[in-house]
């Protein structure tokens, strides 16, 4: 369990490097850069929360929006 998680650290980290290498390399116009660099982010944030255990509406967690209050019938 925990060589695996080292052998995606390990190759997680070798393709950012290879990506940023890539990118000094070809210097691609910065519109390019921003729209890769936000699609990137989006799917890391797809990937963690799908892989995350954290619920925001779990009270357990504190960070619960509390209910509107209900207006009664008159």
């Amino acid at each position: 369990m925990i060589s695996r998680l080292i052998v995606r650290v390990a190759l997680g980290v070798a393709a950012g490097v290879a990506v940023v290498i890539t990118l000094i390399t070809i210097q691609p116009p910065a519109w390019i850069v921003l729209l890769v660099g936000s699609m990137v982010l989006a799917g890391l944030y797809i990937h963690v929360r799908k892989n995350s255990r954290f619920d925001p509406l779990d009270p357990r967690f504190g960070s619960c929006i509390p209910p509107p209050p209900r207006q009664r019938d008159q």
